[in-house]
């Protein structure tokens, strides 16, 4: 996988997907992504200006905002993962847990990543 080079996709997800960290490999295993409508399309947004960087063993990915617009959806989990890889076919890279459903109508959505970065691990 290369954060940078690959195309990094994020889509969205029913309340009856349920992530499982151990079990969760790939994009299939991420079921109930949303279907094409109310202005959302199946197969979700390609993150860009993607950023990756390493610093006193702190390894930071970052990417710019997502945004969807007009969307009248019912969604509780952003999924990110990798489109680039066949072998294993779209690897899961993370997922958001919105703490419920997020019920839209016509609504922008705008998923702004925090200014440390999408995700940052240290290596001790």
């Amino acid at each position: 996988m290369d954060l940078l080079s690959d195309t990094i996709k994020a889509t969205l997800h029913t309340a009856t997907y349920t992530p499982n960290q151990s079990t969760n490999e790939v994009k299939a295993d991420a079921t109930n992504e949303l279907t094409t409508a109310g202005g959302y399309t199946a197969g979700g947004v390609t993150l860009g200006s993607k950023t990756y960087s390493s610093s006193s063993l702190v390894t930071t990915f970052d990417a710019a905002d997502l945004a969807w617009s007009a969307l009248s959806v019912t969604f509780r989990y952003i999924v990110l993962w990798d489109d680039t890889p066949t072998t294993p076919a779209d690897p899961l890279i993370s997922y958001v847990d919105t703490g419920g459903d997020q019920t839209l109508s016509g609504t922008d959505l705008a998923v702004v990543w925090n200014a440390s970065g999408i995700f940052t691990f240290t290596v001790s």
